[in-house]
């Protein structure tokens, strides 16, 4: 029976927020990918990198306003198959055919006719899906180690080494943050959560003392890259040297529009600049989180948390790496960074997160007596 009702529009400061990063993010992308733009595309197309951005987050917002509209029942349905069909275009990525596309080293990429994915997009959001509705089967069973946790634990783990093999190593690791705090969210013991943690730290280290390149990541101060982000940030002052003035987009900061656009930020925009993106993804997160303590229901409010947290963590993890505080992961920042299948995922969550906004419950919300159960 149908526990919930439905308002036009959803959360607007969530929307607003939404909108504000992406506009902020195509001012970034613009500013720090026209140098390396000239050199691919020839120096009459410093736009390449914008105009593919935004041919990209055109079909985003129409992703989202498509899931903002889809009903929690559809949602449920598609979890399962989505992660199955995630997991084999995972495995295609590790199989030696003409469909993988190698870049740095790394096959991360597919390339079915003319067009070009990353698997390990799509398989984030499968997993939040597929993490909520089984959360919301299990119910109190969640709490049980092998009827509940144990099962949820074996499928993030199983995408997240398909992710590792590619390798994606950062991605992974999210992967595994994400569904274990959702996997908290939704009622399972602190102990099973805890051990689960340690367990992947452990295999998180073991994999980069076996790989060996790993291991400079882990000197960050001593990175070529993280020197040079913490030079451009460093050198923006309060105000910045303007937009588009920057001077370490000239090849001096690797992957300046993607991994480290951060650093353009605080060149160009300065403090002040780096502070009013920060604002605004606390206002997301915010309102995010706010959509999951209000939520209509155990998947719902399992789902906006995965989505949110998400959203933060990659942010957290993105300008912590260029201020020397964390290691090279080569994670994008939401929103602000160049992408193609990140970017059009994200908006399909946001669209997802919308549109649990929208439903408000007849009843109790579970979101509010998980979290009071939470804080006791």
């Amino acid at each position: 029976m149908k526990m919930w009702s439905e308002e036009a529009g959803g959360d607007r400061i969530l929307l607003f927020a939404i909108i504000a990063l992406t506009l902020f993010g195509l001012v970034v992308v613009y500013s720090s990918s026209y140098v390396i733009a000239t050199q691919i595309a020839g120096s009459d197309s410093p736009s390449f990198f914008l105009r593919r951005h935004i041919t990209r987050l055109i079909l985003g917002f129409f992703l989202l306003l498509i899931f903002m509209r889809i009903n929690e029942y559809t949602l449920r349905a598609m979890a399962r198959p989505l992660v199955l069909v995630c997991l084999a275009l995972l495995a295609l990525t590790l199989l030696p055919t003409g469909l993988r596309v190698c870049v740095r080293g790394a096959y991360r990429w597919l390339r079915i006719g003319h067009l070009t994915f990353q698997p390990s997009e799509i398989a984030k959001i499968a997993i939040m899906l597929y993490l909520a509705d089984f959360i919301a089967r299990k119910g109190e069973s969640i709490r049980s180690f092998k009827r509940g946790f144990l099962p949820g634990a074996v499928v993030i783990a199983l995408t997240a080494v398909l992710i590792g093999l590619e390798p994606n190593l950062g991605t992974a690791t999210m992967l595994v943050l994400i569904g274990v705090v959702m996997l908290f969210a939704g009622g399972a013991r602190i102990s099973h959560v805890a051990a689960t943690a340690l367990v992947a730290i452990g295999c998180i280290l073991a994999v980069i003392i076996l790989t060996g390149y790993n291991l400079n990541r882990l000197r960050p101060l001593s990175n070529y890259h993280v020197a040079q982000a913490r030079i451009a940030i460093g050198s923006g002052g309060w105000h910045g040297v303007g937009i588009a003035n920057g001077n370490q987009k000239y090849l001096f900061v690797p992957d300046a529009h993607t991994d480290f656009v951060f650093a353009i930020v605080g060149e160009e925009m300065g403090l002040i600049g780096t502070l009013g993106i920060m604002a605004l993804f606390v206002i997301f997160v915010w309102r995010g989180l706010k959509v999951a303590a209000k939520a209509s229901s155990v998947f719902s409010s399992v789902l906006a948390t995965g989505i949110t947290m998400g959203v933060a963590g990659y942010f957290c993890v993105s300008a912590c790496v260029c201020l020397g505080l964390f290691p090279t992961t080569g994670l994008p920042m939401p929103f602000i960074s160049y992408g193609g299948t990140s970017s059009m995922m994200l908006l399909a969550a946001c669209g997802m997160l919308l549109g649990a906004s929208r439903r408000k419950p007849e009843f109790t919300s579970f979101g509010e007596a998980r979290w009071e159960a939470l804080a006791k």
